[in-house]
């Protein structure tokens, strides 16, 4: 990743986040991430130590500037969501890859599973570029409802990562409304040169903002309960997220909770949503 044209303040952003979650920052590094020689290198630590001196203290055993308690200070009152946020911006920097069996690697963050609905290439970089210039596309499609390959005229109007699987949300010709299209189950695009009848800003669940709020299962010890509110709740009795309607079920399903406590159990499920009465129309199922 080559970031010698980057400004100062982006260049203090991303070392920002490299000092975050690995702790220190070292010459050779940030070469290795950023494809850059070790004078640049040394360059960007120096701006980053002469505009913040007190965040980093040097260590001359290791060669390397480690982050100082009171640059940690900075994150202890920031909520949940920056620091979710602030970490899937430094795994996007680093990668995440696969520990797998029969591979060793220098990484010391690996990811559990490997990916196995990532989309075809030319899948993704079709529908962004429609998305971008506001297309329609013909795509063939294979369906649990309709297996055989069929084709849909549709309007895409966001990718979107829910949980491991990749899908295009987009308004259907045929059926006249807004869907959710897996891009694994999409064999071909075909982009189309006229323009999309409908954009993100006339589907309603898209641009309808639901708040779901989260606690521990009812059914957990109150010692039990007091263990997820720490993992889940930074310390408190519950949470609340703000989800577009369109992708609350994938939210629930993500995070495995409980819509309804009588029927899905404590351990199985850690967490319950307490709105469930006002968050389930907004489920598949509705």
């Amino acid at each position: 990743m080559d970031q010698r044209n980057d400004s100062p303040q982006q260049r203090l952003t991303l070392l920002e986040l490299l000092l975050v979650w690995e702790g220190r920052i070292y010459r050779s590094r940030v070469c290795e991430l950023f494809g850059i020689g070790l004078p640049r290198a040394s360059q960007w630590i120096k701006e980053i130590r002469d505009l913040n001196p007190t965040w980093m203290q040097w260590d001359s055993k290791s060669r390397s500037y480690f982050a100082t308690p009171d640059f940690y200070k900075r994150y202890t009152k920031a909520s949940q969501a920056d620091i979710s946020e602030s970490l899937s911006r430094y795994l996007s920097m680093v990668g995440l890859p696969y520990a797998s069996a029969m591979e060793d690697g220098s990484s010391v963050a690996w990811s559990a599973t490997p990916s196995i609905t990532a989309p075809a290439p030319k899948t993704f970089a079709s529908l962004g570029n429609s998305i971008r210039q506001a297309k329609a596309v013909e795509i063939e499609y294979m369906s649990m409802s309709e297996p055989a390959p069929h084709r849909r005229t549709i309007y895409p109007h966001s990718l979107v990562l829910a949980g491991r699987r990749w899908h295009v949300r987009a308004y259907s010709e045929a059926h006249q409304e807004f869907r959710d299209y897996a891009l694994g189950r999409i064999l071909e695009v075909k982009p189309l040169a006229r323009l999309a009848d409908r954009t993100r800003f006339d589907d309603p669940d898209w641009n309808t903002k639901v708040k779901v709020r989260l606690v521990a299962h009812p059914e957990l010890s109150p010692a039990q309960a007091r263990v997820i509110q720490a993992e889940y709740f930074n310390g408190t009795a519950s949470r609340v997220e703000t989800c577009r309607a369109a992708l609350v079920p994938y939210f629930i399903l993500d995070i495995h909770a409980a819509m309804d406590t009588k029927i899905q159990h404590a351990p199985e499920y850690l967490i319950a949503v307490e709105n469930a009465q006002e968050v389930s129309k907004w489920l598949f199922n509705r």
